[in-house]
């Protein structure tokens, strides 16, 4: 694949309403040798714990070890498209990463919890288990996070959210169950240009929707980020795109992304758009900039 003959250490691929992507990265997995392939992520509500086990662990053999799980609640209105009952996520991600990381532990599990009461086993030979990373941005699925993930996944968030509330919420929360505090993996998307407007113009287009998930504006209204409580109803603001989107040349995408990591993030996970008169070929050129900067 190109991501890896670029350099880039690892790719990971969203859920939404196309292909599966549990399906998709064990494809990839075969085409691939040394990339490192995760998701990012798929929702809980939809999947049965022991489904989602047993798509992990047939994807870790198809990639010989070299996939990581990335799961999440998701969001309200997208569950209550698919007529899902949206009800304490906190608690729900609790048990559900519980169940899923013992059975692909252990091959077994005997669970019966508030949400969950199942016996089951998984028969897949594996080399290995594949971590479970989990979506999080506030403190409490942080804590979470910290106490049951092998890794955490936020999505825009700034790096001062990142060192002021996530990292100290993953330690505290791996604290208070006696174990290390798991990797956060930053994802986050960029640009490739040196024009604030076109930047900005590309950036309400590409990422129109999340202006109006509450999830994120929030999370970007309690960070300080001015006008981020207004966003459903106006769109990405220039304050909110500054604060968000690391976009510029190649030395200050390098900067920006090295942020992400002095903020304690120990890895960043880039989604690249392209931008300008000519995107699509911008996008190309986003993409060799990346690698470069993945090779050091």
């Amino acid at each position: 694949m190109r991501a890896e003959a670029l350099g880039v250490d690892g790719m990971f691929l969203g859920t939404a309403f196309g292909f599966d992507p549990i399906v998709a990265l064990a494809l990839a997995g075969t085409a691939t040798t040394r990339l490192q392939l995760g998701t990012s992520i798929v929702p809980t509500w939809t999947r049965h714990p022991l489904v989602m086990a047993q798509g992990a662990a047939t994807a870790n053999a198809a990639c010989g070890g070299r996939f990581r799980l990335g799961i999440g609640p998701s969001h309200p209105f997208l569950m209550q498209m698919l007529g899902v009952d949206y009800d304490r996520p906190v608690g729900h991600v609790r048990e559900y990463v519980t169940i899923v990381k013992t059975l692909l532990a252990e091959g077994h599990v005997q669970h019966d919890g508030e949400r969950f009461h199942l016996s089951g086993f998984l028969d897949v030979e594996h080399g290995g288990q594949p971590p479970v990373l989990l979506a999080a941005l506030r403190e409490q699925m942080c804590r979470s996070a910290g106490a049951l993930a092998d890794g955490v996944l936020p999505w825009l968030a700034p790096p001062a959210w990142i060192a002021e509330v996530m990292l100290p919420a993953v330690q505290a929360g791996a604290a208070a169950a006696g174990r290390p505090a798991p990797p956060i993996v930053a994802t986050i998307p960029c640009y490739l240009s040196s024009d604030p407007a076109a930047v900005r113009d590309a950036a309400r287009r590409d990422l129109a929707i999340y202006a109006n998930v509450p999830t994120y504006t929030d999370m970007l209204t309690a960070a300080g980020v001015p006008d981020a409580a207004n966003a459903a109803g106006t769109g990405w603001t220039d304050a909110m795109i500054d604060a968000v989107i690391p976009a510029g040349d190649e030395d200050t995408l390098a900067a920006q992304l090295s942020a992400y990591l002095d903020a304690g993030a120990s890895e960043v996970a880039v989604s690249p758009f392209g931008c300008g008169p000519e995107p699509a070929r911008n996008l190309e050129d986003c993409w060799e900039v990346l690698g470069g900067i993945a090779r050091g």
